[in-house]
């Protein structure tokens, strides 16, 4: 199943900052994109449980703090930060 994914806008603002200030973009939208990808197709499998329906996911160099809703199928990014 399919998650639709919502990024708070503290937490967009956040990934902005970090693209803009970095040294090899390339590898950093990779990174992104891998991101996206698991909190789209597999959110509760990617990364560790924080609390109740809260989850930490990690593809290094980014972590990302993630609420995961069943019904409809959501996934809220609620933070994000180089690891």
């Amino acid at each position: 199943m399919r998650h639709f994914v919502f990024w708070v806008p503290e937490a967009d603002e956040k990934l902005q900052a970090i693209l803009a200030a970095a040294d090899a973009m390339p590898d950093l939208i990779r990174v992104v994109r891998e991101v996206d990808f698991w909190l789209a197709r597999d959110p509760l499998d990617f990364g560790e449980s924080r609390f109740d329906t809260v989850r930490l996911g990690v593809v290094r160099p980014l972590a990302v703090l993630f609420d995961v809703i069943a019904d409809p199928p959501t996934v809220i990014v609620l933070d994000i930060w180089q690891y």
